[in-house]
């Protein structure tokens, strides 16, 4: 086995499974992130300044009574409060704006319409931010704002109480300055009561992610090491390196079929390499006679056509005859088997002393059943073998004997994918 057929072999194998585990965990990272992300908002103080023409002094008050839309940048603004000239809930395009000077922002009341067309009205005016109060009724509750479609302005909700109370101060004619700051954030992971069980949580998925991976790792690493030992100690060519890849997801007594299948295939093809091969030429009785016909095909040999001679004297077209031969090794017309010509030869030989006896081939099957007694939970495995067929390598068996060992075969695989556990098919020699 050569060195480039391991590393190809080794290549398959990582291209195939490395991936997977990568994409994975980055794709469990994402969720965990973003999950994680949509738990939190943030607050925002809130500073309210006006001059009392009543007292003839600025009055002030500062709250955390705003929270930060999903979408607006975490940054302080500042700048005299404007109210809309017609509609307070700003939901058409032709709202209008007008502000005594810079900067200035926008007071706009919730409802009608969504928060991003709100938003975009005072942001198309020149608004530095956007504060929307809550409708009537709510007292000073707020929601989270979703603004997609309108990013990069400052937008805050605020109670209705508070709102209110700021529309009723521009509407007497007060200059009234408002400043927004950040806060803080909140949300489950920042709540007491939550703080404890969802760490431990998360630890608890973090340790375990970690294990099933570490788990695939090892796995994967003795899998591929049990491969290029068996690669390094049978010499494994590269076209059963190439099997083995392709079919490894397959049970294993799947491919021990497939296995016994193509070695039967390789067998025919030697056996079909040992035949005798004739080129016909002009004079020989089978181009002269019109009754000597290629019985596969049907038609008549002609001038320089290869043919193949059987053990049984019968030939054939060599190209009609070979496909033939590598599904149905026997004659078509006297069933002749060239397996048993072939065996017949090499019995003759004196049997080597190293080699294992190869007088009999056996095809078992194994196979575990589980039996559960009545009186117990406990289950107990019983492993059986049971011998499909039995077939002597000194007489070799007809076709019909041949068909209804592999017929029994394919009985077995029916019955495995129903009531039994555990199949193997084993190859005995």
């Amino acid at each position: 086995m050569c060195l480039p057929d391991t590393m190809k072999a080794n290549l398959k194998l990582r291209a195939i499974h490395g991936p997977s585990c990568t994409w994975l965990s980055v794709f469990v990272f994402q969720c965990c992130f973003q999950l994680s992300a949509s738990l939190i908002y943030w607050t925002a103080y809130v500073e309210v300044r006006y001059f009392d023409r009543v007292s003839n002094e600025t009055v002030g008050s500062i709250c955390e009574c705003g929270v930060f839309g999903v979408d607006s940048p975490l940054v302080s603004a500042s700048g005299l409060l404007v109210l809309p000239n017609s509609d307070p809930l700003a939901c058409s395009r032709n709202t209008t704006f007008t502000a005594k000077h810079q900067p200035w922002i926008a007071l706009i009341k919730k409802g009608d319409c969504k928060y991003s067309q709100k938003i975009q009205a005072a942001q198309r005016q020149g608004a530095s931010a956007v504060v929307i109060y809550n409708i009537d009724g709510t007292g000073n509750n707020t929601e989270l704002m979703a603004h997609s479609d309108a990013k990069g302005i400052v937008a805050i909700m605020v109670g209705n109480i508070l709102g209110t109370e700021m529309v009723d101060l521009v509407k007497n004619g007060s200059d009234v300055y408002v400043a927004i700051a950040v806060a803080k954030p909140h949300g489950l992971w920042y709540r007491s009561s939550w703080a404890y069980p969802l760490s431990y949580t998360l630890i608890g998925l973090t340790t375990m992610t970690l294990f099933y991976f570490a788990f695939l790792f090892i796995k994967r690493m003795y899998r591929n090491q049990q491969f290029r030992k068996q690669v390094v100690q049978h010499s494994v060519t590269q076209k059963s390196v190439e099997f083995r890849v392709k079919f490894r997801n397959l049970p294993h007594s799947v491919v021990s079929f497939i296995s016994v299948q193509m070695e039967m295939k390789r067998e025919n093809e030697k056996a079909i390499a040992k035949l005798e091969v004739r080129t016909l030429r002009t004079g020989d009785p089978e181009v002269e006679s019109e009754d000597v016909s290629c019985v596969v095909c049907t038609d008549s040999f002609k001038h320089n056509e290869k043919v193949t001679i059987l053990p049984c004297r019968h030939f054939y077209h060599k190209k009609c005859i070979e496909p033939w031969l590598l599904e149905h090794p026997t004659c078509p017309m006297c069933k002749f088997h060239i397996l048993k010509y072939k065996i017949d030869e090499e019995s003759d030989e004196p049997p080597s002393s190293s080699s294992p006896s190869s007088d009999t081939f056996h095809l078992a099957v194994i196979r575990t059943e589980q039996l559960h007694t009545s009186d117990s939970e406990s289950t107990s495995a019983l492993f059986s073998v049971h011998f499909c067929s039995s077939v002597m390598i000194s007489g070799l068996p007809e076709r019909d004997e041949l068909q209804n060992t592999f017929n029994c075969i394919e009985i077995c695989f029916l019955y495995t994918h129903s009531s039994i556990d555990t199949f193997n098919l084993y190859q005995l020699l």
